[in-house]
């Protein structure tokens, strides 16, 4: 069945600690970003996968040169299990963070991933991203990176960037609180497939209960 990322995109190290003991039940992987890590420090990355067992994905979007994109690499994935990267960039910064996620996985024997964005889920991505992203896509498959991001917002270009990756995993943000429909994204995600949920678990008032509802729905 599809899985439920958390998007943990909150301030306070004790209420992201907090959200993760309530909900770790029913969710299959933690979405940690610039925010949580920016008001605590990068470690809370260890302490959130020590609580919750689960899978972590460090949601830094990357995009830059790639000795920058190497460094910030280096640091992140000796936490977490996987990391965002945009892939407009070009193929070579994505290339320095598959190299840097390879070297890492030889030396701890653990799977880092390499996810990259094809198409965001707000709005002001339609005007740069959306006429890219079937390019982005094809560049995604292309470097064989191990998930792609793309739009629970928008099914129909959804469907779309599906037809073009094929096989390769996808996780897609945009159910809840910026308007996806899970039923209609259910009818073309697949088994190893995310969707991500943020602000409807962590800002309802009993995000337990808002994660299992997720996660009867989906499982």
């Amino acid at each position: 069945m599809v899985k439920l990322m958390l998007a943990l995109d909150v301030l306070n190290e004790k209420k992201a600690l907090d959200i993760v003991n309530s909900t770790s039940d029913y969710v299959d992987a933690i979405k940690i970003g610039y925010p949580l890590v920016l008001s605590t420090k990068l470690d809370i990355i260890k302490k959130i996968k020590d609580i919750s067992k689960k899978e972590i994905i460090c949601d830094f979007k990357l995009a830059d040169i790639p000795p920058t994109n190497e460094k910030i690499a280096s640091l992140t994935l000796k936490y977490g299990d996987g990391i965002i990267c945009h892939g407009f960039v070009g193929e070579d910064s994505i290339i320095a963070v598959q190299r840097v996620a390879k070297d890492l996985e030889m030396e701890t024997g653990h799977n880092k991933k390499v996810i990259m964005v094809t198409e965001m889920s707000h709005p002001g991505a339609l005007r740069f991203m959306a006429p890219v992203s079937d390019e982005l896509a094809e560049m995604a498959k292309k470097l064989n990176v191990d998930a792609i991001v793309a739009p629970s917002t928008r099914p129909k270009r959804l469907q779309h960037i599906r037809n073009i990756v094929r096989d390769i995993p996808i996780i897609s943000p945009g159910i809840g609180a910026q308007g996806g429909h899970i039923d209609e994204v259910l009818k073309i995600l697949e088994e190893e497939d995310y969707i991500i949920v943020g602000r409807s678990i962590y800002e309802s008032e009993n995000p337990r209960e808002e994660a299992h509802k997720y996660y009867k729905l989906l499982k």
